[in-house]
């Protein structure tokens, strides 16, 4: 089983074709999945889109009433999809503005089921190509990550700060029992790589696949406030580097 975890701020008009996407790909590789949403606390049609189209593809939705923030939604995302899912399980996350291409899905899930148990859909990737990414996204995102990897150096990952990855569930569950609380902390975008960071402890094999990222098919504005996720990745990599 694989399961989808989207998280979802005023995504109405994405979701209907993320959901064909993820659906059409997925069916074709005959693969049994489910597709979960987590509305952070929209302001537009996000939550009515997802119960509207529950008939149609294996919907799932977990809705916050407030904004609460990517590490919130990522912390209850992950918690939901652990305890009801199986250890040889997957759990793919995407973005959902359409940015990241669910033809890489089958990819994914082919490493984790080979024995990989992170699978990170990478733009670091020497095959990997981009389209129409904004040059302050571009600049950061190489900034950040050249750090990260400097601080860290985890075997297996170039790129920390994506969501597009794919985790076998087994190493999820081995982290919410061992942090539990704590496992995710962070509450901005330096969440993702706060996880990946994490789940080193347990010496995951990882590999990374290479993706076409389009920002020229994303619908409405990046959610991303500089400033506050750069402070963020700072708080992340102090802590992380002086944790006992």
């Amino acid at each position: 089983m694989v399961y989808i975890l989207l998280p979802a701020f005023n995504e109405a008009k994405n979701l209907e074709q993320m959901f064909t996407n993820i659906s059409l790909v997925l069916k074709q590789a005959k693969q049994q999945f489910c597709i979960f949403v987590v509305n952070d606390g929209s302001t537009d049609n996000t939550a009515k889109i997802v119960l509207e189209k529950n008939a149609e593809f294996p919907l799932e939705l977990i809705s916050f009433a407030q904004n609460q923030g990517v590490g919130q939604v990522f912390r209850q995302g992950i918690k939901t999809i652990c305890a009801k899912a199986q250890a040889a399980d997957i759990l793919i996350s995407m973005d959902c503005d359409q940015t990241h291409p669910a033809n890489v899905l089958p990819l994914m899930i082919e490493n984790i089921s080979s024995g990989y148990e992170l699978v990170i859909a990478s733009r670091y990737h020497k095959q990997s190509t981009t389209v129409n990414l904004p040059w302050i996204r571009l600049i950061m995102s190489d900034a950040i990550n050249g750090f990260l990897k400097a601080c860290f150096g985890i075997k297996g990952a170039r790129d920390y700060s994506t969501f597009f990855r794919a985790y076998k569930i087994g190493l999820l569950q081995k982290a919410e029992k061992f942090y539990q609380t704590d496992f995710i902390e962070q509450k901005g975008f330096a969440c993702m790589a706060e996880i990946l960071i994490k789940l080193r402890r347990f010496n995951p094999q990882i590999k990374e696949v290479p993706l076409n990222l389009r920002f020229d098919l994303r619908t409405g504005k990046s959610k991303m406030k500089v400033f506050n996720t750069i402070l963020g990745y700072l708080k992340l990599i102090v802590k992380e580097k002086f944790r006992k």
